[in-house]
């Protein structure tokens, strides 16, 4: 019988204590046994990839995460180390196969390397250390305003249309120079610090077109630069080259989650997702992950996001 146990939330360790269990797999067809394993799961969960295997009487791992992780409504935590499912092989006629399964907390053991790890660890450790404000999850990407009202947009003091509006990001801008931009004009840029329901927390915003050497006239509208809260379908960005072991979008924000093909008249000839251009809505963020929609209209969590509008963020 299915086991379930409840979720563990993310604990720092030092880098060193990550290690290797496996290589991580590409999209080669996996054996027959993680098929009738994952068959096993609860629909409240979403396999991943196989983190460690096994030999007969052994156990191996698959990681595990909740199905909604990649819902805006209910978007998964880098800080959660999520769980595994724990298969139990035995040997018919020589093929592996499935003797019992269980589903356990995962912990920082089970965890897989890839080049970032280190300065993954401790992103998560110093945002886990900073002062958590209710329901709202740390963040650090950067990006920039999508808005295109002449007013320009509020920067409230809560996560509400009702909340106090601190002041606003000034309307794009189109220049001589802007070609380069996004959507042929310059856009504010900022810090995303933080998410709750549908809106993000931003800091340190910059006027239209002044990190490229071609700020605003004294007389365009000033952008609020402290800290506030804008909508989050007021926000673009770029994906970033983080180094991901599988550049696709991810079910959850982990790289072990399940991964998502891009469209064909979107995936690049290795059948992975472009960093170029490809990135359409920022749905939700935590860490340095953001959960998106990318050009081809498939959804998904990505590790890095910027807020770059001339170059690409390799």
């Amino acid at each position: 019988m299915l086991k379930i146990d409840p979720v563990v939330p993310f604990v720092a360790v030092p880098a060193l204590a990550f290690f290797l269990l496996a290589p991580v797999p590409g999209h080669a067809a996996d054996p027959a046994w993680v098929a009738a394993a994952k068959a096993q799961l609860p629909p409240s969960l979403v396999a991943g990839r196989v983190i460690r295997t096994g030999d007969e009487g052994q156990a191996a791992l698959i990681a595990v995460f909740p199905a909604g992780a990649d819902d805006p409504k209910t978007p998964g935590s880098a800080f959660n180390l999520g769980q595994v499912l724990e298969v139990k092989l035995k040997s018919e006629n020589g093929t592996l196969s499935v003797a019992a399964t269980s589903v356990r907390p995962r912990t920082p053991q089970d965890q897989v390397q890839d080049d970032m790890e280190e300065n993954q660890s401790e992103l998560l450790a110093e945002l886990g250390r900073q002062k958590r404000e209710g329901g709202v999850e740390p963040c650090r990407i950067s990006a920039w305003s999508i808005d295109k009202s002449r007013k320009g947009l509020p920067v409230r003091a809560a996560p509400s249309d009702t909340a106090k509006v601190l002041g606003t990001l000034a309307p794009p801008r189109h220049t001589p120079e802007s070609g380069n931009g996004e959507d042929d004009s310059w856009h504010v840029e900022f810090e995303i610090t933080g998410y709750k329901d549908g809106w993000f927390r931003i800091a340190d915003a910059t006027p239209p077109g002044a990190p490229y050497g071609d700020p605003p006239p004294k007389s365009y509208p000033k952008s609020y630069k402290g800290t506030g809260w804008i909508r989050a379908d007021k926000v673009g960005g770029a994906y970033a080259n983080t180094q991901m072991p599988v550049m696709r979008l991810l079910q959850s924000p982990s790289i072990d989650a399940m991964d998502y093909a891009p469209g064909k008249d979107t995936a690049d000839p290795e059948g992975n997702l472009p960093i170029d251009g490809t990135l359409e809505r920022i749905h939700a963020c935590s860490a340095n992950w953001a959960l998106t929609t990318s050009r081809d209209g498939k959804r998904g969590w990505w590790r890095g996001i910027c807020s770059n509008q001339v170059t690409n963020c390799s």
